[in-house]
C-alpha cells in the first residue's frame, strides 16, 4: 500500500449545499412559515445551519442563496418574484440567526429555462421535440412560452402542474 499524505490545510473550508421548495401564495414575496410544505423546506435550511452551529470547531463564513422563478406569466413579474422571495429568503434566515447582512449573499434566475430543459428531456411528452426546440430557441422567454402554451395546450397544463412547481426554488450553500 502507499500511503499518501494529504496537504495540509490551515484553514479548511467545506460547502453543503440544499434546495428548498419554499412556497408563496401567487404573486407574493412574503414567506408564510406553515403554508403548504414551507414547514419542511424550511427545515432542510434551519437543519443544515443548525448542524454546523452545533459543532463548536465549525464556522460559519458565508451563506449563498439563489431563487428560482418558473417561466408561467410574464418575465418582468417573474424578475419581481424571484428577486423579492430570494430577499424574503434571506431576511428570514437573517432574523432567524441574527446574522449580518455580510454573511449572506443573493443572486436570482429569472425563469429555470434549463430545469424545465431538463424536465421535458426526460419526460415521454407526446411532442417533446418540439417543446425543446421552443424551450432552446433564442426567442425571448415570454415568446416561448406562449408558443408551448399556445400549441401544445394538454402538454402545457402538464407541465403547469407536474413540472413547474419544482421550477420555483431556492439554492443554497454554506461554507
Amino acid at each position: 500500500l502507499i500511503y499518501l499524505r494529504p496537504e495540509h490545510e490551515v484553514v479548511k473550508t467545506r460547502e453543503i449545499s440544499g434546495s428548498a421548495f419554499v412556497d408563496f401564495p401567487v404573486s407574493q414575496t412574503v414567506i408564510y412559515p406553515t403554508y403548504r410544505n414551507n414547514v419542511a423546506e424550511l427545515a432542510k435550511i434551519t437543519g443544515t445551519i443548525d448542524s454546523i452551529k452545533a459543532d463548536k470547531d465549525i464556522t460559519i463564513t458565508a451563506i449563498s442563496i439563489k431563487g428560482f422563478a418558473s417561466p408561467e406569466g410574464s418575465y418582468a413579474n417573474n424578475t419581481r418574484l424571484a428577486k423579492g422571495r430570494t430577499e424574503a429568503l434571506k431576511q428570514y434566515v437573517m432574523n432567524l440567526y441574527n446574522f449580518g447582512e455580510e454573511l449572506i449573499s443573493t443572486s436570482y434566475e429569472v425563469e429555470d429555462w434549463a430545469g424545465l430543459e431538463r424536465y421535458v428531456e426526460a419526460s415521454s411528452l407526446p411532442h417533446k421535440n418540439e417543446i425543446l426546440e421552443a424551450i432552446r430557441s433564442n426567442r425571448e422567454p415570454d415568446t416561448k412560452e406562449w408558443i408551448i402554451k399556445s400549441t401544445w395546450k394538454d402538454e402545457y397544463r402538464f407541465l403547469l402542474d407536474n413540472c413547474y412547481p419544482a421550477l420555483r426554488h431556492s439554492d443554497y450553500t454554506i461554507e
